[in-house]
C-alpha cells in the first residue's frame, strides 16, 4: 500500500491542472475579449504542466 500511495493522487491532480488553466484562460479572455485563444492556450499550458508532474512522480518512483 506504501508503494501506490503517490500514485493515487495523479489522476486528480492532471484533471485539476487542466482545469485551472482552462478557467484562467476563459478568465483572460473574458477580460481581452479574445475568444477562443486564451482558453485553448491555457488549457494546454495546464494539459503539459498537469503531465509534466505525472512524468515527474511516475519517474521518480521507478529509479
Amino acid at each position: 500500500m506504501r508503494d501506490a500511495g503517490p500514485y493515487l493522487g495523479l489522476g486528480t491532480s492532471l484533471a485539476l491542472t487542466v482545469i485551472l488553466g482552462f478557467g484562467a484562460g476563459r478568465w483572460a479572455d473574458g477580460r481581452l475579449n479574445s475568444d477562443p485563444l486564451l482558453t485553448l492556450m491555457g488549457s494546454f499550458v495546464g494539459l503539459a504542466a498537469g503531465l509534466y508532474g505525472f512524468f515527474r512522480t511516475v519517474l521518480r518512483k521507478r529509479t
